[in-house]
């Protein structure tokens, strides 16, 4: 059982980094600086994640707390369509070597995408514009599905106060010998600024949380 779950809290680690970086250039009604996650050459996001606050107290390890990075490096075609790179970066701590990985988004009038999968396709993470209540699914995985659960929610992080959409990605997995966990990702979008906070949770444990510290939108 304890190794099940340090399992899960680990795949929280990575679907955490995943919602971290979703979201794209443009807007429902304006330019790219005013987008739920603006894409720009050189925008910069750093955030401070911690890992199963809710399971570990942080002081009890010094291998929970991560520094984690985005920037906008380049934009690319693909298939015809124009899509934007992030390189992503994870700093060490002394347990885990850093990692440092790229990802591809995109936004039209009709929502923010991150490209994923193999072979890969683009996955609304949030529908614009943003109405409380709405919802979807993963084209290729139906059961994961995404909430529009609040619009205008104030969010405090260490790097300010902000109204914010929250969304959230829902989904169940079976575990031996047990009952399915739900598994759920919330994250916070403020306009003009992007990705503010982002938990993954399992059942009502927080597996790990991301705040934003700091943000550079040009």
């Amino acid at each position: 059982m304890k190794a099940t779950r340090i399992a899960l809290i680990l795949l929280g680690i990575a679907l955490a980094l995943i919602a971290a970086g979703c979201g794209g250039g443009g807007d429902d009604g304006g330019g790219p600086n005013t987008s739920y996650l603006p894409m720009q050459l050189g925008n910069t996001w750093d955030y401070r994640m911690t890992l199963a606050p809710d399971v570990i107290p942080a002081a009890d390890t010094g291998n929970q707390l991560f520094d984690y990075h985005e920037v906008v490096i380049g934009t690319a075609g693909l298939d015809g369509v124009d899509y934007f790179l992030v390189r992503s970066t994870r700093d060490a701590t002394d347990q885990y070597p850093e990692r440092v990985w790229q990802q591809i988004r995109r936004q039209d009038g009709d929502a923010i995408y991150a490209r994923v999968g193999d072979p890969a396709y683009d996955l609304p993470v949030l529908m614009l514009p943003p109405r409380q209540g709405d919802t979807w699914t993963d084209p290729f995985f139906p059961e994961v599905v995404f909430t529009i659960a609040a619009v205008g929610e104030q969010v405090t992080v260490p790097a300010g106060t902000f109204s914010c959409v929250r969304v959230e990605e829902t989904w169940e997995a079976a575990v031996d010998g047990g009952s399915p966990i739900v598994h759920t990702i919330k994250s916070w979008y403020a306009r003009g600024v992007g990705l503010v906070k982002d938990e993954t949770w399992e059942d009502d444990a927080k597996t790990s949380m991301i705040e934003l510290t700091a943000y550079t939108i040009l």
